[in-house]
């Protein structure tokens, strides 16, 4: 029998929760699952994140649970951007109480990374699962950007709050050469602010910023084999699709230690190169700028997460 998987996941489809939502269809498809988006189904896989389903976590929350009360069970549930370790203490209990009311609606709890299963544990999930971030697919390239021959450092992705932008353009400012620093993507829906005080910190350090806005997978391609350093500075980021991104597109990025980031390490290892500090972010800048062969290599070999959703989904059905 082929099992039949309620996919919900509401919201714009550039969202990367979204877009996670419909790569992971994508891979269980491939493995004899159907996945549908209305009717009749074996199971339901629900995404979770608040700012996805609501302009604050309560009513996120509320959403989720109105959502939730009539779909196809089984209810298999991803977390995404778990609470746990929020530099506001205050808004880290009001977001660990939505999210505690999410994870008791659902019958299996996943996450995506190995450190997040002990934060979905104290959310209450008693026996959380965790699966691999689908590797991005990807396109081939359209034309290369107006930028592509100049000297850049890049960050692929929204430009949100704790993305890390900022210490991309100290790197670039600390290095004689003062390479341009590429936004290679859209800022995210309430943050113009931040990006002018991105372009107004890179002003003061003498670099130029480039935001690009949204691109579509072909200018995406473009971008990521453009951009002269590749780099992932969102040293908080529980488990980052921009980190695996710059891996598929070939890239060999330099990413800022977290436990994210230490984990792909460990994984796929040569992948990527990560820094601790400010001294060795600028270090690997430097050597990077110097040899820019040793940003670029093969697709790492990667855990396939069609497989492994599609024996979760077995599994709940049978259980």
């Amino acid at each position: 029998m082929i099992p039949t998987v309620r996919v919900l996941a509401p919201g714009a489809s550039g969202h990367g929760v979204v877009r996670h939502a419909a790569a992971v269809a994508t891979a269980v498809a491939a493995e004899g699952v159907l996945p549908v988006g209305s009717g009749p189904a074996d199971l339901t896989h629900a995404q979770f994140t608040d700012a996805l389903w609501g302009p604050d976590i309560v009513s996120a929350a509320e959403a989720f649970a109105e959502a939730v009360r009539g779909v196809p069970r089984p209810l298999v549930l991803t977390l995404h951007d778990l609470p746990g370790a929020d530099p506001d203490p205050a808004r880290d209990a009001r977001r660990g109480a939505g999210y505690r009311r999410v994870v008791a609606a659902a019958d299996a709890v996943v996450v995506s990374a190995e450190h997040e299963l002990g934060k979905a544990r104290a959310l209450g999930a008693a026996d959380p699962v965790r699966l691999p971030l689908p590797l991005p697919v990807t396109v081939p390239a359209g034309p290369a950007p107006g930028w592509a021959g100049r000297t850049t450092l890049g960050v692929l992705g929204f430009v949100y709050p704790g993305k890390g932008h900022e210490a991309v353009i100290d790197a670039a400012g600390a290095h004689p050469e003062r390479p341009a620093v590429v936004a290679a993507g859209a800022v995210a829906d309430g943050h113009a602010d931040l990006a002018r005080s991105l372009a107004a910190r890179a002003r003061a350090h003498g670099v130029a910023w480039i935001l690009t806005g949204h691109l579509d997978p072909p200018s995406l391609a473009a971008a990521a084999a453009a951009v002269t350093v590749p780099v992932a500075p969102g040293r908080s980021v529980s488990a980052g699709g921009s980190l695996l991104a710059w891996l598929a597109h070939g890239r060999v990025p330099l990413a800022a230690s977290g436990a994210y980031a230490a984990e792909v390490h460990a994984a796929a290892p040569g992948a990527l190169r990560l820094y601790d500090d400010t001294a060795g972010r600028d270090a690997l800048v430097a050597g990077a700028l110097a040899r820019p062969a040793s940003t670029r290599g093969p697709v790492p070999a990667w855990p396939d997460a069609g497989v492994a959703h599609a024996a979760l989904y077995r599994r709940v059905v049978r259980r």
